[in-house]
């Protein structure tokens, strides 16, 4: 039974982006010297298989590890942005915690208030019936004055 028996391909776009972890064929690609007249001793991503005719990796070291570097740089860029959310959101919830006991303790103080005015006008309308009391005691004795004389 063959190495290949156990794996299995791989069926995705970028495979070839960054530094690749598995081969078209399942395999893990091996990082090997180039021997061209071209690239002498340049890196490359390649499969074990790559002599059976069918399609397999290959990526040049230099440009993986590039690609695999804007990959972190935009992931870190994300994860700035995601934390500079997370905290305009704490400070939010903290904003809106201090919202909330203002808004207590202004309930609060209308409670305290209505209590006041509910106690001070009853005191109030008790000053006044005393007032219309004496007005017409006042009334009464002059009119009897009046008719009297």
């Amino acid at each position: 039974m063959s190495a290949l028996a156990n794996t299995s391909p791989v069926e995705y776009d970028d495979a070839e982006y960054g530094i690749p972890a598995v081969c078209y064929c399942g395999e893990r690609p091996n990082l090997q010297p180039s021997f061209t007249l071209t690239n002498p001793g340049r890196l490359h991503y390649t499969c074990r298989n790559r002599e059976d005719g069918d399609y397999h990796i290959f990526n040049w070291w230099d440009e993986a590890m590039m690609e695999e570097l804007k990959t972190v740089k935009e992931d870190l860029i994300k994860l700035t942005s995601l934390n500079q959310m997370r905290e305009a959101l704490q400070r939010q919830k903290e904003e809106i915690a201090n919202i909330l006991n203002m808004h207590k303790e202004n309930q609060m103080e209308l409670e305290r208030m209505k209590a006041l005015i509910a106690y001070k006008s009853d005191g109030l309308t008790m000053e006044l019936k005393l007032t219309n009391v004496f007005v017409a005691t006042l009334v009464i004795v002059a009119t009897m004055t009046y008719f009297f004389k």
